[in-house]
Order: C-alpha cells, then sequence, then structure tokens
C-alpha cells in the first residue's frame, strides 16, 4: 500500500495557495523519465511494505469510552530536561510523556489523520490564515479558553518568547533544532492578547508547526530556567492531564486529568509511566504490569504473544535505522569519504534487516532515502543502488591507502580499528552491531563492540559525538521535508552527529522549506537526499513497521502511522 502525507490544511475555512516553481531537470534523464522512475521505485517500496494498515489500534465513539481507568506505560529513562526543544529534551520517553500533556512530537495542537492530513485544533487554535505569500504572512487567533496548567491564559506573548528562544538568535538557549522558527521575521500582537501577525523572512511550507507555545514565556524568556530549570521539574501542562507526583528514585510518573483543562473531560483516571529497563519490558508486559509494549524483536513477540489478554497490533511506520559515522573517529580513517563508501558497501544491509525485522513477521524493507520513507509519497532511491559487495568495499579500501596485510587492513602501520557503541542488553542495536562487525572483520577492518549503559548512551556517547560508529533509530513525522534536514545540515546542528555537513544542502534545505508545490518540494527533497548520500556518513539500514502488544479493552491508543492519539478519548472498555 502507499503511505502519503498529504498538506492540505483546514483553516477556518482558507485554503493554502501554493506557488509553483520552475525547477531544471538534474542527471541525464528527462524530467518524464525522472517521474517514471521516481514512481517505479515507490510503487516497489510501497508494495514491499505490505498490506498494512496506518492505525492499528481499536477505535470507540467518545460517548461509548467508559470513564476510568489506569494505563500503564514502560519508558527507558526519565527526561533529562522536560523542556522538549531543549538539546536534551527531544526524545522519544519524553514526547510519550508529555503527548497527553498538549506538547512532544505529537502536540495536540496539530489533528493528524490516518491518511496524513494535517489540520489545527480549535481547542488552541481559533484560526490560522495564510493571508500573504510574499512576505508569507499568517493572521493568527489562539483560543482564548485555552490556558496553562496554572490557570494562566496562554497568550500571544507566550508564543513570541517561545520562538525567540528557538530560533537560533540567541545561542546560549540549548535547542535541539532551530527549523522553521529561524525563517520567522516577526510576530506582532494585532487586535488582543490572543491575536497575532507572522511575517516570515523566508517562506516555510509548514508554517501548521509553529503556531503554539510548548512552555510560557516564564520558561522560554529566561535562559538559565531553559537550560536548567526543568532538569527534574516538569513543565506546566496545557492537555487534558498534568503530572501528578514524580518519584524520581523509583522512576514512575503518574498523570491525572488537568483541572484547568477547558475541553472535553478525558476518560481515563491516570496515567502511570514507569521506568523499566528494556530487557525486563517483555517480562513486564507478558506479567501485566504494563499495558503496552513497543516489540522491535523476534524474541519479543514472542513473550508478547503469551499473554492472554492482549493483542498484537501491525501499522506502518516512520521508523528507520542507521549507521552513523562520525567523520572525526577512527583515528581520521572515517574522514576519508573512501572509506565510508567501503563500510557502506562492505556491509550487509540486508542481512542487518533480516535478523531484526524479519523475526517480527514482517518483510525487510530497506530504506535509501533520507528524507521520505519506502512507501511514502515522494520516495525514490538516492544511492542508485546500494548493494553489498565486498569486493568493491575492498578496492575502495585499497584505493584509501589501507592494504590488507595478513587479516588486518593498515595503512603507514597503523591498523584501521574502528569502535561501535551499542547501549547496553538492547538486542536489536547489538543485532545491527554484530552484523556490521562480521562484514567489516571479513573485510580486515578491526571493529571493537563497546557495551554501555543504556541510560549513558545518548548522554555520554551519541550527544558530546565520543564515538567512531552508533546504530541507533530515527523517528519520522507527517512534515517529512522539514524535520529531517537538521539530521545532516548544519554540522552544528544538535542532531547532526557526523562532525559534517555538504554545504550544498543549506541551500537546498532553504529551497525545500519555501516551496510551496508538492511535485517541486519533493524533487528538491530528493536532490537533497542524494547529496546526502554522495558523503556515506549515515548509511541507513530498514524501514520498521510498528509492531505493539496492547493490553486487551484499551480503546482509541495503539500501533499508529500518521494518526496522533486524542487523549480525551483513550480508555478502558473493560
Amino acid at each position: 500500500m502507499k503511505i502519503t502525507s498529504t498538506r492540505r490544511l483546514f483553516l477556518a475555512g482558507t485554503g493554502v495557495v501554493g506557488s509553483a516553481a520552475a525547477l531544471a531537470a538534474c542527471g541525464q534523464q528527462s524530467a518524464e523519465e525522472q517521474a517514471s522512475q521516481a514512481a517505479a521505485d515507490n510503487d516497489a517500496a510501497a508494495e514491499a511494505q505490505g498490506d498494512l494498515p496506518n492505525t492499528g489500534w481499536e477505535s470507540m465513539d467518545y460517548a461509548d469510552v467508559p470513564e476510568g481507568g489506569t494505563l500503564t506505560r514502560a519508558v527507558n529513562q526519565l527526561p533529562n530536561n522536560w523542556v522538549y526543544q531543549h538539546a536534551d529534551g527531544a526524545l522519544a520517553d519524553l514526547s510519550d510523556v508529555l503527548g497527553p500533556m498538549g506538547g512532544g512530537s505529537e502536540a495536540l495542537f496539530i489533528l493528524m489523520s490516518a491518511d496524513g492530513e494535517a489540520s489545527i485544533n480549535p481547542d488552541y487554535i481559533a484560526s490560522a490564515e495564510l493571508t500573504s505569500e510574499d512576505p508569507q504572512t499568517v493572521a493568527l487567533s489562539l483560543n482564548p479558553d485555552a490556558v496553562w496548567e496554572d490557570g494562566s491564559p496562554i497568550v500571544i506573548d507566550d508564543l513570541i518568547s517561545f520562538w525567540q528562544a528557538c530560533n537560533g538568535s540567541n545561542e546560549d538557549y540549548q535547542v535541539a533544532t532551530t527549523t522553521g522558527w529561524d525563517k520567522i521575521e516577526s510576530i506582532t500582537q494585532t487586535d488582543d492578547e490572543y491575536t497575532a501577525e507572522m511575517v516570515f523572512a523566508e517562506p516555510f511550507v509548514d508554517w501548521i508547526t509553529l503556531l503554539h507555545p510548548d512552555v510560557p514565556a516564564s520558561i522560554s524568556g529566561d535562559v538559565d530556567t531553559w537550560n536548567e530549570g526543568h532538569v527534574d521539574t516538569p513543565t506546566p501542562s496545557k492537555g487534558p492531564f498534568k503530572v501528578d507526583s514524580l518519584d524520581q528514585t523509583g522512576g514512575v510518573v503518574t498523570l491525572v486529568p488537568n483541572e484547568n483543562w477547558w475541553g472535553r473531560a478525558p476518560k481515563l483516571e491516570s496515567i502511570v509511566y514507569r521506568v523499566v529497563e528494556q530487557t525486563t519490558q517483555p517480562q513486564s508486559f507478558a506479567n501485566g504490569e504494563i499495558d503496552i509494549l513497543n516489540i522491535g524483536t523476534g524474541d519479543v513477540l514472542s513473550q508478547a504473544e503469551g499473554r492472554s489478554d492482549a493483542t498484537i497490533q501491525r501499522t506502518n511506520g516512520l521508523t528507520w535505522t542507521h549507521l552513523t559515522l562520525n567523520v572525526e573517529g577512527g583515528n581520521g580513517a572515517l574522514a576519508d569519504p573512501l572509506v565510508r563508501e567501503a563500510i557502506a558497501r562492505g556491509v550487509d544491509r540486508d542481512a542487518v534487516g533480516r535478523a531484526v525485522v524479519e523475526p517480527l513477521g514482517a518483510p525487510v524493507v530497506l530504506n535509501d532515502n533520507f528524507i521520505y520513507m519506502p512507501g511514502q509519497e515522494g520516495y525514490a532511491d538516492s544511492f542508485g543502488g546500494l548493494t553489498f559487495d565486498a569486493d568493491a568495499a575492498g578496492a575502495l579500501l585499497d584505493e584509501a591507502g589501507w592494504t590488507l596485510e595478513g587479516e588486518s587492513r593498515t595503512k603507514d602501520g597503523e591498523t584501521l580499528t574502528l569502535g561501535i557503541v551499542v547501549p547496553a542488553e538492547t538486542k536489536s542495536n547489538a543485532d545491527r552491531a554484530n552484523q556490521v562487525m562480521t562484514n567489516l572483520s571479513a573485510l580486515g577492518v578491526t571493529v571493537e563492540i563497546q557495551e554501555v549503559p543504556g541510560d549513558a548512551y545518548f548522554d555520554e556517547y551519541v550527544n558530546p559525538k565520543a564515538f567512531d560508529m552508533v546504530t541507533f533509530s530515527w523517528v519520522g513525522t507527517p512534515f517529512p521535508e522539514t524535520s529531517s534536514t537538521n539530521i545532516y545540515t548544519p554540522v552544528d546542528s544538535q542532531q547532526n552527529y557526523t562532525n559534517y555537513s555538504d554545504d550544498r544542502l543549506a541551500d537546498l534545505d532553504s529551497q525545500i522549506q519555501a516551496e510551496f508545490d508538492d511535485a517541486a518540494r519533493q524533487e528538491l527533497a530528493n536532490e537533497f537526499s542524494t547529496v546526502q548520500a554522495e558523503s556515506y556518513t549515515v548509511i541507513p539500514f530498514y524501514a520498521t513497521p510498528e509492531v505493539w502488544g496492547v493490553k486487551e479493552g484499551i480503546v482509541n491508543f495503539g500501533a499508529h502511522l500518521f494518526e496522533y492519539p486524542d487523549w480525551t478519548q483513550v480508555g478502558i472498555s473493560s
């Protein structure tokens, strides 16, 4: 099936007018030939995905959902910083906790359908209209009923302060990404404290993602509070649930209904997040200690299937795995593009995928694009055929001067040795790392796997770029063109772990963000992806489906691709 993500936005009855741009065809193919090839690539990728739904949960109308009950979920760790846009805050665990509080990657001010259609949530935004394209101007009206957890109103000053914290103008603010926020020239209050005009210095196609502040001005307006004030203190809710208690020692966060929530009342009595080691989560699920299990290996699937009062939900997924190379690692060897390409061609990506995905009862779908997922509208192969070829990889190493002496590659008397850091007791990471080691060792490259504590993996190794190679997963969004590029550019982006960026990417990124025509934007995005592919700094592996174990009776929440859960409607039917 074909996964699509569209930008048909329903904003207070107004439509978004797109401006088409004429772009030169790339390479030796005509525009028609390129379009035909891209369509063929996408159809093949879509077919490989299999006939999985985009939303897997059991649906029930709000009126029919019983009141009460507790939903218990596992997290790997408590937040390092509760400010989600902080460099230390943009983690999946925090996003899970913030979801019912109105924030995280599935922010409640955006409604997302199963097919990827975005619209604004009237609980948060009364209207938003694109009134001009040159300069891009948005007339915004916040819902005057919306309040922070303490009952204070959510106003334009909060949005202005949040924009100023996120736009990169003050480098003291540690932010995960400035994307979009750095395109805004001004936000000016108009009729009252709930209305504003947003003027963009450069066009930004996904402006819908910038319409609501995630924290009040009391946090975003002070750099120390932003960076340090919420390391272990929750940020205020702007959703149907709030933090009732936080046990740092026991690793438990409990959410309860927010008495100052202005929308319809949530059905659940509470939501509990418990820190559970990843290796013990399957047993916790099997024992009924947690209600939801994200399944990533065949062993975990087997344990989940053993629970009698649970179901297995499978959907298409936006998650993809990779091998990221630090160009300053490996005693400088990874600075050589020939060495990086040799690794890309010398690792059997299909074998990596088979080890992890096939036991889940899903097809292995290799990912060859840095913006779009296989089957997603716009997807095309950016490598032109990245196949496993040990002979070609060996020839590249020879060309780079790393010659095979006995069983090892050496250059100027030094052995080519690379480390790969993995979090302890995380089987999927270990499986990928072991396959990398197996393949590269066959080429004469010494690979040392360094196992580190799970809670230190990002904090002490990935984020500070203290590694040669790492493998983890990126989670995509329904806004792929503007949410993916900061992984690769600029070189000092908080999420670019490679210590490298091609100079061409910044200009392409600006063009992508400014292009409102879908076809032209997809062509630019694929040009971006092709340029990134040439660097071989990030080697994509495979796309993973969403496979969840879900306790029977849980409704309106479970495995999903695009659709955001409505936390007022999540409940337990039995």
